[in-house]
């Protein structure tokens, strides 16, 4: 790599910055490069002789003149560039103009996302004849731990000739204003805080400088941080309230030092400060003060100024930390200041507390005076001046320019110049920093090489060089636009510290070129360029191993000529970390085939085993250790592939494989062949096909097998430490680890592949048997699609694996359990792959008995066939712990997969991933809960579940097994089936009751998060009451009321009572998240819900005790459902009649939608008076008349549904009944609301439902004159209306009393008045009955039926 100048920055119009600082030069400026090139070939020349001169000359000097000028005002402005990159400063006379990084929309166009854009621009001039003579931005860092490395603001800083320094917005608001000296300003410079590089290192203190011409002053950047927040503060405040508050900023603490003992001051910087070491104290000492000098014990601390000016050209000033010199708090004082509102102009008045009296503008503020700064020593030379001085990043160099067109290098600790450059007049100056690239071996930061490069730009040759300081050689060169300006800023951010400067970039750039035409652009230079000289041999590895780069890159295939090429090059490097870099590139290429790997690693290794071992370091052996290890890797990659193609001996029988390795029984391998039948897995191919698949290669290239794997080095030649060499690489995914070991077993563990081909791999490789265990386990719990004729080959490789581990990782002592197996036993209870996991335990416990069947011959050989049989009998007493775990392990797994079974007959996106550590992790109720979501999701109903049958008053409820039609009854048919099958393995888990609770849960929560589903908590409901036992029962209906119904409940009983009415949809989803139209609903379960809990609390029934499966003991987790159920509290029947009533008039209110019905105020505060009564009585009524109407609709319409008349007819009788019931409970009188349901019946023309009901009426006389009113006018309408002509005839006959009543009578109050003369007769009948002798209205009843049966 080589050092490059990059485009760093842009102007957004530079143009305008230009025009507005020099009005005279408003034109566009030419072409920098046009101007350079133009060689005056289209001019005239004028004549050969030497003397001849045109008179044209003058005038094109002045053309050419012109044209210097509008490209040298970059040179004439004062310039700044915030070290974050986001302000920039540029100023000339009293003028100053301010742009900031601003979004490009011609980003794409002109490769820049932002550019620097005008945010302000005008005069800062408040004296008369005041100039700008020195700029800076400094960013200072945000105090919000939120905020990810960027500053919070930027001052801008400015001196003027008029020997202020004055603090700025971003956008050009004055914050403060200091007058320190009576001088003009010439410079602002800056330290910010730096880590220290060492342990020890004192820290960077912050400081700001401003030098004058005969003074400096020193300003702590604490207390400047301090400040300057402040004063922001109270500009956001003055703006926010609009008015112009003018507040006394906070004090500055500041040094003032006068430099009295140099002629002339034209530069100074700081250097900090610091202790010298003793023998330089002693020296400093003997030369002050000779051989009677007085010596501190302790040297002292202080601070190095070197200034550059004239007598001497470079002096070294010494400010000794603890002299005399004062630390001036008190500022805000004896200084003028004023903090303007942002509201004010910049331009408008500064001076005074907001008056511009002429006698405080004639006032000067005191100054106060500077402490003499001695000069230690310098460099003399009468006739130079230093024009600049330059401090490098690490403190040790000085770089100044001077009048003479030189760059002298000077040393900062020796106080001596070690360096000059010549003909370089008016030359700018920068320094770069750059850290080595620590090897990723390394982890010591401190390690780390640091170079300094000086950056000299010759504006007269139009070059930028790079220089190694101190002593190297130019590493780089640059042609660029003469008229530029270097800005090395030297500072980052301010107000950093030890913690929060950690992920905080202060500085975005250490040198930066801005060119006339906008660009400005950055220096990457790489730490080789530092080193010694070209013949260096890490920048030559360096450039050999981009060459190998560039050469494998070109490349698209292996060819003789590459790999020559490629060898050649290895060859020639010399650090053998930087080979071992080119090697691991060689090895990453996807083209490379094997061979050619091999013969780069056989010759790299060969090439530093000829050296001998005497000239060996340590990386030449860690290197040719990789190259051996990565060789074996290459030979087993060869082999795999060649043993792909070979095939096993035709498999036998399934039940004698699995008698063969499994060793069991034949009555064992038959459960373990049904087994895994019953649990064959059901895909769907489009959901198969809906899945989201990685797209790995079939067969892995070199490369891609390579990368899978890492090397740790290790020079032990042991066979566990040449294991340990060679490990799986962390970066690599998932995904393709199971790639891995599905390229390493895939062929060897189908049916139809050889296992002992793999053997002598497996046995001859340098990998780890643990790592190939992870791999092959990983592989083989990937997929499903493993079956029982894979078994052979699977116990084989684990065979051999077992025979390459140390035995006591797969053998321990009685009651301990070895590490080999109960990995293999979590990765399994982990697997959601259940099949595979379930092959897998079996072949383990096969191989876990031989292994312990092996060391009890080997100790006892006389006792093979007792511990023979001992280990066969899975149920043996005194079994090993290891083979104990594997029984336990196999039938859990055996029971997951009967339940897994049983979830797959759910919906493809709703199957519950379940595996054995799931239900161990899940509590005592996980089984229970995921039969539950399961029938849930389905939306099954009990009867679609259960048979109910009635045995001695006793409900007794079967699972299901009646044929049921279409495909959802087959559905359903398997779901019983399955259910039946897992509850005979799980009793206790999937007792009736435990799992009616558990569906009752599962829907209720099905509802709570779609509230749109409304039928799931009816089901919900519906199951609940299947709960025989009431403890249980009550326990989770209280669960359901608190934890689902209760706040929604209390949401629409307040929106209710707010509204008077039903209210509408967007009421109802805003307050309580329910649609309008499942309100009824919600509303009518919430009535069940309570009533079962009205019911469970009457009841007394025992605590039940819920069990579980021996082998499911070990479950831990959260308590199960029935166990919280069976902790509640009992409840109050009192407060549940209320809510119960409440419910029921909710319910009313929005079934039958009824208005002006506040739902609170049927129910007291504190006492019941009449009012309160005759509410109660008319709402009810309402009630009964809202009822018995919805029976009208379904008389009267011939084509109504049959499936809704019995559904009405229900409705008409359930809430008389529950009126009767709230009545009873209000204490209002129960006998008016029967006459009520009477009378309703009547209006509505349901006679046969009014005889039912008027039986149980017990005041029959005011039943009777109600029922006479009715009577009368079914009677009126029929001869008044309906029959008027014989109507006519029969009123002459009867008494013109009746006639008279029956006139009166309004038919219209009638919902129904149309009937026939026998129904009449027969009211007119109930009506005489009910009616007593001498009775006010008998005698009107009596002639009505005289005219009744005339009429018949």
């Amino acid at each position: 790599m080589s050092c490059q100048l990059n485009v760093f920055a842009d102007f957004h119009n530079i143009t305008a910055v230009r025009n507005f600082l020099f009005p005279g030069l408003r034109s566009e400026p030419p072409d920098s490069e046009e101007f350079q090139e133009n060689d005056g070939w289209d001019e005239d020349w004028g004549s050969w002789d030497e003397d001849g001169e045109t008179p044209e000359a003058p005038g094109e000097n002045r053309e050419v003149q012109q044209a210097d000028d509008k490209l040298q005002w970059l040179q004439d402005c004062v310039f700044s560039l915030s070290p974050v990159n986001d302000i920039v400063a540029v100023a000339h006379s009293d003028r100053c103009v301010l742009l900031s990084q601003k979004f490009n929309g011609g980003g794409m166009e002109s490769g820049m996302d932002t550019k620097f854009k005008i945010v302000w621009e005008g005069s800062l001039q408040q004296e008369e004849g005041e100039q700008i003579t020195a700029v800076m931005c400094l960013p200072l860092a945000s105090q919000k731990r939120s905020v990810q490395g960027g500053p919070d603001w930027t001052c801008v800083i400015v001196g003027f000739s008029s020997s202020y320094v004055r603090f700025y917005t971003e956008t050009g608001t004055l914050l403060l204003s200091q007058l320190l000296h009576s001088e003009p300003v010439q410079r602002l410079k800056c330290r910010t805080y730096e880590s220290p590089r060492f342990l020890g290192d004192t820290e960077q203190h912050e400081e700001l400088l401003i030098l004058f011409k005969r003074a400096v002053v020193t300003i702590d950047g604490f207390s400047l941080f301090q400040s300057l927040r402040a004063c922001r503060n109270q500009v956001a405040r003055a703006t926010a309230s609009g008015s112009e508050t003018m507040l006394q900023p906070p004090p500055l603490a500041y040094k003032k030092w006068a430099v009295q003992e140099q002629e002339k001051l034209l530069d100074l910087c700081s250097c900090g400060v610091n202790t010298p070491n003793p023998f330089d104290h002693m020296r400093t000492a003997s030369w002050r003060g000779g051989p009677m000098a007085t010596i501190r014990p302790t040297p002292p601390a202080a601070g190095l100024f070197i200034a550059s000016g004239v007598g001497p050209y470079v002096g070294f000033f010494y400010a000794v930390e603890g002299s005399t010199q004062p630390i001036l708090s008190d500022v805000a004082y004896a200084v003028a200041h004023k903090l303007k509102s942002a509201i004010m102009s910049a331009a408008s008045g500064w001076l005074g507390f907001g008056s511009k009296n002429k006698e405080e503008e004639k006032h000067r503020p005191k100054i106060e005076p500077a402490t003499p700064l001695p000069m230690r020593c310098g460099l003399p030379d009468k006739r130079r001046q230093g024009d600049s001085i330059y401090l490098s990043p690490n403190n040790n160099y000085v770089a100044t320019t001077d009048s003479f067109g030189r760059v002298i290098l000077v040393d900062v600790e020796r106080g001596t110049a070690i360096r000059m450059w010549k003909g370089y007049r008016d030359a700018q100056l920068g320094w770069v920093q750059v850290k080595e690239d620590v090897h990723r071996g390394s982890e010591d930061k401190s390690k780390e090489r640091i170079a300094q490069f000086l950056i000299i730009y010759a504006p007269r040759r139009g070059i930028l060089e790079v220089w190694t300081a101190a002593s190297g050689p130019r590493v780089a060169a640059f042609n660029v636009p003469r008229h530029c300006r270097l800005i090395s800023p030297g500072y980052g951010m301010m107000g950093l510290n030890n913690v929060t400067c950690k992920g905080v970039k202060g500085k975005l750039f250490q040198c930066a070129l801005v060119e006339p035409t906008g660009v400005i652009k950055s220096l990457d230079i790489p730490f080789h360029l530092a080193l010694s000289d070209k013949n260096s041999k890490r920048a030559r590895d360096l450039h050999l191993l981009k060459k190998l780069k560039q050469l494998l890159k070109d490349n698209k295939e292996e060819s003789a000529e590459l790999q020559s090429a490629v060898v050649q090059i290895l060859q020639d490097t010399r650090i053998s970390h930087v080979t071992q870099q080119g090697v691991e590139r060689v090895l990453s290429t996807k083209y490379v085939s094997s061979h050619f790997m091999q013969e780069v690693l056989r010759t790299c290794s060969s090439h530093i085993t000829n050296r001998g071992q005497d000239s060996q370091d340590i990386n030449s052996k860690l290197l040719v250790r990789f190259c051996q290890t990565y060789l074996e890797l290459l030979q087993m990659y060869d082999n795999i592939t060649k043993n792909s193609n070979q095939s096993s001996e035709p498999t036998k029988e399934i039940t004698e494989i699995l008698v063969e390795n499994l060793h069991i029984s034949s009555p064992e391998s038959t459960h373990i062949l049904n087994q895994m039948s019953a649990d064959a897995p059901q895909t769907d191919p489009d959901q198969e096909a809906r899945k989201v698949h990685f797209d790995l290669p079939e067969s892995f290239t070199p490369s891609d097998f390579l990368s899978c794997f890492q090397f740790q080095p290790n020079l032990s030649e042991n066979e566990p430490s040449r294991h340990r060499s060679i490990n799986v690489a962390d970066s690599i995914s998932q995904e393709k680890k199971v790639g891995l070991g599905k390229f390493l077993f895939s062929q060897c563990i189908s049916p139809e592949g050889s296992a002992n081909s793999l053997a002598t791999v497996i046995q001859n490789c340098n990998i780890s048997p643990n790592l190939l265990l992870d791999l092959l386990v990983l592989f083989w719990l990937s997929d499903d699609k493993r079956t029982l004729p894979m078994i052979p080959n699977l116990h084989c490789v684990l065979k051999v694996l077992i025979s390459l581990t140390d035995p006591c990782n797969v053998l321990t002592k009685q009651g301990a359990m070895a590490v080999w197996w109960k990995k293999i036993r979590y990765s399994c209870s982990h697997s959601p792959h259940l099949p595979p996991a379930y092959i897998l335990a079996l072949v383990c416990r096969s191989l876990c008995v031989e292994v312990i069947e092996n060391q009890s011959k080997g100790q006892d050989p006389d006792a093979d066939t007792e511990a023979g049989g001992k280990m066969s009998s899975k149920e043996g007493a005194g079994l090993p712990q290891d083979v104990e775990e594997w029984n336990l392990l196999v039938k859990q797994l055996e029971d997951v997969l009967t339940l897994k079974n049983l979830l797959n007959l759910g919906k493809k996106n709703n199957i519950t991933e379940v595996t054995v550590s799931k239900i161990l992790e899940g509590g005592r109720g996980s089984i229970s809960e995921a039969v539950a979501y399961l029938i849930a999701s389905m939306e099954l109903c009990p009867g679609d579940l259960y048979n109910t049958t009635m045995t001695d008053s006793t409900e007794k409820m079967e699972i299901g097994t009646e044929p049921v039609q279409s495909t959802r009854g087959t559905t359903i048919r398997k779901l019983q089936g399955h259910l039946i099958e897992l509850q005979k393995r799980l009793p206790h888990s999937l007792e009736n009751e435990v799992l009616l609770c558990n569906v009752s849960w599962e829907n209720a929560i099905i509802w709570f998060k779609d509230l749109d589903k409304i039928q799931h908590l009816g089901s919900a409901i519906e199951y609940l009451k299947l709960v025989t036992n009431a403890v249980l029962r009550h326990g989770v209906a209280s669960m359901l009321w608190h934890r689902f119904v209760m706040k929604k409940f209390q949401a629409l009983a307040q929106l209710m009572e707010k509204v008077g009415k039903v209210p509408k949809d967007r009421l109802c989803r805003k307050e309580v998240g329910i649609g309008e139209i499942f309100m009824p609903a919600f509303a009518g379960f919430t009535v069940d819900l309570i009533q079962v809990l009205r019911e469970a609390n009457c009841e007394i029934n025992e605590v039940p005790v819920f069990n579980i499966e021996p082998i499911w003991q070990m479950v831990r987790g959260p308590s199960s459902l029935v166990e919280q159920a069976i902790e509640q509290k009992p409840t109050n029947y009192g407060l549940l009649t209320h809510h119960f009533n409440l419910a029921v008039i909710m319910s009313a209110v929005l079934t039958f939608n009824m208005k002006s019905a506040k739902v609170l105020s049927v129910f007291d505060s504190k006492n019941v008076d009449s009012a309160l009564s005759s509410n109660r009585k008319e709402f009810l009524s309402r009630i009964i008349t809202c009822a018995v109407s919805t029976l009208d609709s379904s008389s009267a319409s011939p084509t109504h549904s049959q499936q809704q008349v019995p559904r009405k007819e229900s409705t008409a009788t359930k809430w008389p009944a529950l009126v009767q019931e709230l009545a009873k409970d209000f204490g209002l009188d129960l006998d008016f609301f029967k006459r009520q349901h009477v009378i309703e019946l009547y209006s509505g023309g349901h006679d046969k439902k009014a005889e039912e009901v008027l039986l149980t009426v017990n005041d029959r006389e005011f039943m009777g004159s109600q029922l006479l009113l009715v009577a009368g006018r079914r009677v009126a309408h029929y001869l008044l209306e309906s029959h008027k002509i014989e109507g006519v005839d029969l009123l002459t006959n009867v008494s013109p009393s009746l006639s008279t009543w029956l006139r009166s009578l309004e038919p219209g109050q009638l919902r129904r008045p149309e009937s026939d003369v026998q129904s009449i007769a027969m009211l007119v009948h109930h009506v005489a009955n009910n009616l007593p002798e001498g009775f006010p209205e008998y005698e009107l009843a009596i002639a009505l039926v005289d005219l009744v049966q005339s009429m018949s």
